[in-house]
């Protein structure tokens, strides 16, 4: 028998029974309290959420402190070929997986499937070849004058040096709910890969596959105490997540607001804080472009993962002298290719978003568009059957999933760049499109928000586009493309859009404590 027979995955959301994963075994939130999620096609009651408290996060954070020295002296190999093993699980998974993702999340199989699932299986892979390849170490070598206030001969002589990676300890993981298990894979991978030990709190909003990850990774053999899942709130177990004294480093992924509180809970606290948050991201469309391109681009762009994707291209600004044929184009091509609808049907374009409440805030933005007089366009296909209804603020009203959460491709013409909609955050199927003159007044417009998290550029001229990518601030630029990432590259934002860098090395010295080590050459 496999390891993955052994896990009976389910393929029904509902079948799944969520728990707490503290020092290796799945037990009950310590209060008995449970919250309900719902499956965001339907709205329909889909499974319980463990209600967790801080005694639960104490208890996670204890079983990872003593986990500790034993994974942290573990060889790389040894703890490679673990890694390895959970890649190789999620792979014999993909499809199940990516079925669950898509109930809990809403976001079509699909993409689930060739996207999210893969991403999580690679992750894993390439933090093991990391550990085994071995950190690279900084080397110097340096002719000094030795005093007797560093050793006992006052002579000349040469010091040599070296860097040494060294796990920090226990690490709390913060996740958000647009790619539920890629976000909690790309935390656990490098954490636990140089040594540390962690408790995950993935949001309340989409808990299976996280869940599902932590029965693979029982499965696995990874041991009791180093990763450890506390399930529920951000105020009852983020929140004491944060806070407790024995967590070393905090790695959180979400709201820029909420992000600022987890900074400011750990500022005085000597814990090292990685924040990745919202974006605002422009994409700037020069007139000498490759329209089609740019067009069929930064429609995936806008209306990707139901816009709930931190880098979808939510202002577009176009050139004037091809601003009208732009919006025609982006009109069209919308119409014809983004299907709104049945996650589970491989012709979804994208399907619900998250929650109620999330449609709600969204929408909420598209009747603000509407005060404020600026014009407002459903980009649905007259022709699409599936379509019973589109409300007035945007609301899709699906054939045979009429209490799910849908929102219609919604473009937006005519706004100020002052507006709200141009210096918020969104994070739904909306897009707003404005035009510039200069390359001058492009890069201003790009800059002039609070975010600095992605952005694009598109011209076939190699020199502007290189100019103009290195004054747009943002942590991660694009020359005609979006969203193609190397996970090699660091990932971050700049001001309201985050702190520090993850990915590749640049996750290495996050989830490391870096030391000088300094002796004299010895003959």
């Amino acid at each position: 028998m496999t390891m993955s027979n052994m896990l009976n995955m389910p393929v029904n959301a509902k079948d799944v029974k969520i728990m707490n994963y503290i020092n290796g075994e799945f037990v009950a939130p310590t209060s008995g309290s449970y919250l309900m999620s719902y499956n965001p096609a339907t709205g329909e009651e889909m499974t319980p959420i463990p209600d967790s408290m801080a005694k639960d996060v104490d208890n996670a954070v204890c079983a990872a402190k003593n986990a500790f020295p034993m994974w942290s002296n573990m060889p790389a190999t040894e703890r490679a070929a673990m890694l390895n093993r959970v890649a190789d699980m999620i792979d014999e998974n993909c499809q199940k997986l990516a079925t669950l993702e898509s109930q809990d999340q809403g976001k079509p199989v699909m993409m689930a499937a060739m996207c999210d699932m893969p991403t999580c299986a690679n992750t894993f892979r390439q933090f093991a070849k990391y550990i085994v390849d071995g950190i690279m170490e900084t080397k110097s070598t340096a002719n000094v004058m030795m005093t007797k206030m560093s050793v006992t001969k006052n002579e000349p002589g040469t010091m040599m040096a070296t860097t040494q990676h060294v796990p920090a300890g226990v690490a709390g993981l913060i996740t958000p709910w647009n790619f539920p298990m890629q976000m909690v894979c790309e935390k656990i991978a490098p954490c636990i890969a140089v040594g540390n030990t962690c408790v995950v709190k993935p949001t309340e909003l989409t808990s299976v596959t996280p869940f599902v990850l932590s029965q693979i990774m029982d499965a696995a053999g990874i041991p009791a105490g180093v990763v450890n899942f506390v399930f529920g709130t951000g105020t009852k177990a983020g929140e004491p997540l944060v806070k407790h004294k024995d967590v070393r480093l905090i790695s959180f992924t979400g709201g820029s607001l909420t992000g600022a509180r987890v900074g400011a809970m750990s500022g005085g606290m000597y814990k090292r804080v990685s924040l990745e948050l919202g974006g605002k991201n422009p994409s700037l469309v020069f007139s000498d472009c490759d329209m089609n391109h740019a067009v069929a681009t930064n429609v995936r762009a806008a209306f990707q993962n139901q816009g709930e994707i931190c880098l979808c291209s939510s202002r577009q600004y176009v050139q004037r002298d091809v601003y009208d044929m732009y919006l025609q184009m982006f009109r069209q091509m919308t119409m014809e290719e983004v299907i709104v609808g049945d996650p589970s049907n491989p012709k979804t374009f994208y399907g619900p978003v998250v929650s109620k409440q999330h449609m709600e805030k969204v929408m909420s933005y598209i009747r603000l568009a509407q005060e404020e007089g600026a014009k407002v366009e459903f980009l649905v296909n007259p022709n699409d059957k599936m379509v019973k209804n589109v409300s007035k603020d945007g609301m899709l009203t699906i054939k045979g999933m009429e209490g799910g959460y849908y929102i219609a491709p919604t473009l937006i013409t005519g706004m100020k760049q002052s507006s709200r909609l141009m210096q918020e955050e969104i994070f739904g199927p909306v897009v707003c499109v404005m035009p510039f003159k200069t390359e001058e007044e492009a890069i201003q417009l790009a800059n002039d928000t609070e975010y600095g998290l992605g952005a694009s550029v598109w011209t076939m001229d190699k020199v502007k586009m290189m100019r103009v990518m290195k004054q747009v601030n943002a942590g991660s630029v694009w020359g005609n493309s979006w969203c193609n990432v190397d996970d090699n590259m660091p990932f971050g934002g700049m001001g309201c859009s985050g702190t520090s860098r993850e990915h590749g090395p640049w996750s290495l010295e996050f989830y490391t404590e870096t030391k000088a080590l300094y002796y004299p050459s010895m003959k």
